[in-house]
């Protein structure tokens, strides 16, 4: 009985914190990720509604970013993830550079595909006025060596970057979770890294502390996407990011509206690397959906 009070107790301190504290509700649960090692709880804590009523994501300042840097998995999650602020970005004449980690690589067509989602990279990034720059860590192997490792350090070392837009660490797909893990690796190899990240989820929730309306950008949004065919026969990507950026607009004042954002967390490099520490305190199996190929990259680049 004495403990079911205090539960609510807590949960009525913490209500009142987050409602009352800027950012109160962002910094509380990182503390809490930050000492856990249970990933489902990491995982499953973002889905819940509560946050939609404690969590006050502010909207983006997109206009006078000149270099932006955007690291993505695969070939399409650029576009899931933060499409519409990457068109939001060539409005204003920013210089975008896309980097694609692995390099999309199937099963089933290795070569092949490779060609195929390469060359569909290409055509968005026409698109989108951009560089494009391919680091081709084996998709189907995972195999992370140190040339990959060097090659993402000069790119960060290459610029000033106004923006970095990077892999929310906590994304579903495993994969995913392994990139952000190499991303990690290479910051850590920096001196005097000079900016921040702003993370971007394309399977799951995040924390969001910043937004972006594509409300008016959605529809060209999904133009770009379908230049990805090659992953559109296995899944309807287009339709989802739709219905996500749709379902993210909870985060703003209620209104009967038809509204669309993208939303990140936005981050600086020391609260980064401590968010990176689940990966030490968690199981390796659960962290990684028991997928071996990426267990083993895991221990293979923990000490590059």
């Amino acid at each position: 009985m004495i403990r079911r009070v205090l539960n609510k107790l807590e949960s009525i301190y913490y209500y009142r914190y987050f409602s009352n504290v800027k950012n109160g509700a962002t910094h509380t649960l990182l503390k809490k990720i930050y000492k856990s090692t249970d990933i489902l709880f990491i995982e499953k804590v973002f889905q819940l509604d509560f946050f939609r009523e404690i969590i006050d994501p502010v909207q983006f300042e997109i206009k006078s970013q000149k270099e932006v840097l955007v690291l993505a998995p695969h070939q399409d999650d650029e576009l899931i993830g933060l499409g519409g602020t990457l068109l939001h970005l060539k409005k204003i004449g920013a210089k975008l550079t896309l980097v694609f980690l692995t390099d999309g690589a199937s099963l089933e067509n290795k070569y092949e595909s490779i060609k195929i989602r390469s060359d569909e990279a290409k055509k968005v990034a026409k698109e989108l006025g951009a560089d494009l720059i391919e680091i081709n860590i084996p998709n189907d192997t995972l195999t992370i060596e140190q040339k990959h490792l060097s090659h993402l350090i000069s790119i960060f070392n290459s610029k000033r970057w106004d923006e970095v837009f990077s892999i929310w660490p906590i994304d579903n797909p495993p994969k995913h979770r392994i990139c952000a893990y190499f991303i990690f690796k290479a910051i850590e190899k920096l001196i005097h890294p000079e900016f921040s990240l702003s993370l971007y989820a394309v399977h799951t929730e995040l924390i969001p502390n910043k937004f972006v309306d594509v409300t008016y950008e959605k529809d060209e949004k999904q133009r770009l996407i379908k230049f990805y065919d090659s992953q559109l026969k296995a899944q309807a990507y287009g339709h989802l990011a739709m219905a996500r950026d749709a379902w993210s607009s909870r985060f703003l004042p209620v209104s009967d509206e038809e509204r669309s954002i993208e939303v990140f967390f936005k981050v600086n490099i020391e609260e980064f690397n401590k968010l990176m520490n689940i990966y030490n305190n968690v199981d390796n199996i659960q962290l990684f959906k028991g997928n071996q190929v990426c267990i083993n990259a895991f221990n293979s680049i923990k000490n590059i």
